[in-house]
């Protein structure tokens, strides 16, 4: 874990989705320490989504903005939907500029449509086929999500 020096993203539950509100500079030492912070938080919560709020950074890079991407396939990967909101026209610009991987972002532009797309998210993974058909050697075995 990071010193107590570095600050940290605030995270709170609401909506059964962590909500973190960047307000600072994306260092990597910041970064570091948010991906440990909210992937604990997830793990921990058991929360549904995850909405990271960057409606408050004005300078962002490829690097940073990769760092947040692999943050948000790693919550996903334990269970969160994950959501990208409040990127400023201008960043936006300059990160595909740049040439980012937006591979599998979901965004919007406000909260309230972070929460909301969420929800279809997670309706979306419930309408998933319960039980995959596989053929082996001319036989079917059923594999039943847990």
């Amino acid at each position: 874990m990071e010193g107590d020096d570095v600050p940290r993203v605030p995270l709170t539950l609401s909506r059964d989705c962590v909500v973190a509100s960047v307000q600072l500079d994306l260092r990597d030492d910041v970064l570091r320490q948010f991906q440990e912070d909210l992937l604990q938080y997830v793990q921990r919560t058991g929360a549904a989504g995850v909405i990271v709020d960057v409606t408050g950074v004005e300078v962002m890079d490829a690097e940073d903005f990769e760092a947040l991407r692999r943050t948000l396939a790693m919550a996903s990967v334990m269970g969160a939907q994950s959501v990208l909101v409040g990127l400023r026209p201008g960043l936006v610009s300059a990160l595909i500029e740049l040439g980012i991987d937006d591979e599998g972002i979901h965004a919007t532009l406000d909260l309230d449509d972070g929460f909301s797309l969420v929800e279809t998210l997670r309706a979306q993974g419930k309408r998933a086929v319960v039980a995959e058909t596989y053929r082996d050697d001319d036989a079917e075995v059923e594999d039943a999500e847990s």
